[in-house]
């Protein structure tokens, strides 16, 4: 089997070295020097690669070349390189690589951030931003500010468990949003799943974390084959998957039959084709899961970045709640109408989306045509990386990177702002996430709330008096979360505990 495995190994690695050379006359672009089989293979950084890639960028430029086992990875890592392949060249540059693991076998491939670029997928992305719109965005709003006024409370009641109460606003937010469906906490047997689905997810998306990855062959041998064991973590994650999809997606299209389905995303796709084709319905029931995964698990990991940041950074903190106070006062929560208001507010959530990307990497392109970028060839099939965390900490486009300073987005520095980092934080081209205004909507809310009702504060040491943090790292994952961390969270006053013990009754009443 070795033997086979090394046999394939060099036939691939030669294959591919002949079709570079005869495809095009001009050069890769520079990287790391490759050994002439493995290529980059033993180069390749384990977990944390984009802070790798970033310091390869100062040495090779803003687009690099790697070699894998033959297969070639391009990294960008300027807003230039960026604009001028992903979205001016979008055309070419919008398909997804073939992922084994999570495609072909679990089948992460049918679910829109990761499908291939086709008429389905094209078909698939309208329809979520037919629910996710401008058009939209007031139901979405409202049930945001809703699940916002039983997540408060919470946090008075237990603060030490804030990362466990800001999961559940973001899943409360977004199954209102997608079924209808109201969770009472953590233990609800959804929430459960999908939080395994999410878990699951990270697993076989990361790059040659299985072998059958490295050589797709290998998805053809038997189950009982040394070796193949991951045909059965592949079935047991295609099970869950498909479990949370399609679950709550059966009970309402129930309801729909029986004229009692409430308001929801599937309740609209299923009314609007009451009798889809079989295709059909496995479209309408991967986009709404699309929905979740695409405004779930990224969502938690800003608002986590929110506690922290406070935490570490008291002025910034103080700054905010001044603004907040002025505008907003102590009598009453900030709402979506006051945030044209609260240009400082704006400018801290910015800094949320820079100081440590949510996806530092973006979820890799396929380059579907030979393609000449300043000279340097392209190979079709090549997979295309941005690196949003080397582009949101270069010094020349946000100095003091490791800071947080949301005055950068209010004043000039040498002429102009600071960049919009939304810009580099939601994908890139026809691959933007479309779930962007939820996103940053529940963001808004939730950092705006927090501000005018708690204080937030590094945690105590016995004496009672706060004491300094170690520096939390963030997790190596796709989706990146910041590590283990304590904060205190109080009320800022008497009258804030009122309020929101009166709006929670209010709340539950209706």
């Amino acid at each position: 089997m070795s033997l086979l495995i090394f046999a394939a190994l060099v036939l691939l690695c030669v294959l591919t070295i002949f079709r570079h050379v005869k495809s095009s006359n001009s050069p890769l672009p520079p990287g790391p020097r490759n050994l002439s089989l493995i290529g980059n293979t033993l180069h390749m950084p384990i977990g944390r690669e984009w802070i790798t890639f970033a310091q390869w960028a100062k040495k090779y430029g803003d687009i690099m070349h790697l070699s894998v086992l033959g297969r070639s990875i391009i990294v960008l890592s300027s807003p230039k390189t960026i604009s001028d392949l992903l979205d001016k060249r979008s055309t070419i540059y919008s398909d997804r690589p073939v992922l084994t693991m999570a495609g072909t076998l679990v089948g992460y491939d049918r679910v829109i951030p990761l499908e291939p670029y086709t008429p389905r997928h094209r078909q698939g992305r309208k329809l979520m931003q037919s629910a996710i719109s401008p058009r939209t965005q007031p139901v979405l709003q409202a049930s945001i500010s809703s699940q916002m006024i039983h997540f408060l409370p919470r946090l008075v009641d237990s603060p030490a468990h804030f990362r466990q109460h800001t999961r559940w606003l973001v899943d409360s937010i977004v199954f209102q949003i997608t079924y209808a469906y109201n969770i009472s906490g953590h233990d609800d047997p959804l929430v459960q799943l999908a939080d395994r689905v999410n878990r699951d997810f990270g697993r076989p998306i990361a790059p040659a974390a299985f072998l059958v990855d490295i050589f797709p062959s290998l998805r053809h041998i038997p189950d009982w084959f040394p070796g193949a064991g991951f045909k059965a973590i592949a079935r047991d994650m295609r099970r869950t998957y498909l479990d949370m999809r399609d679950r709550q997606y059966d009970r309402i299209r129930a309801e729909v039959a029986h004229g009692t389905a409430k308001p929801s995303l599937v309740t609209t796709l299923i009314e609007g084709n009451p009798n889809p084709t079989p295709e059909e319905d496995d479209l309408y029931r991967n986009v709404v899961a699309s929905v979740y995964g695409a405004g779930s698990d990224t969502s938690v990991s800003a608002l986590e970045s929110f506690f922290l940041i406070m935490s570490r950074f008291p002025h910034v903190q103080k700054a905010a709640q001044a603004e907040i106070d002025a505008v907003v006062g102590r009598g009453r929560l900030p709402t979506f109408g006051d945030r044209e208001r609260l240009p400082y507010v704006d400018a801290l959530i910015k800094e949320i989306y820079r100081w440590n990307p949510v996806v530092p990497m973006s979820l890799p392109h396929r380059l579907m045509q030979d393609d000449v970028y300043e000279g340097y060839h392209i190979p079709a099939g090549a997979t295309v990386i941005g690196n949003s965390w080397a582009i949101l900490h270069d010094p020349d486009l946000y100095p003091d990177p490791f800071d947080v300073v949301p005055e950068r987005y209010l004043m000039k520095q040498d002429g102009e702002r600071n960049p919009d980092p939304r810009a580099f934080a939601f994908g890139y081209g026809r691959r933007v996430c479309p779930g962007q205004i939820i996103a940053d909507d529940t963001l808004f809310l939730f950092v705006a709330s927090i501000l005018a009702t708690f204080d937030v504060g590094p945690p105590l040491g016995a004496n009672g008096r706060p004491h300094a943090q170690e520096d939390v790292a963030y997790t190596a994952e796709l989706i990146s979360h910041p590590g283990p961390f304590d904060c205190t969270i109080t009320p800022r006053s008497a009258d804030v505990e009122k309020l929101l013990a009166t709006l929670s009754v209010v709340a539950d009443a209706a």
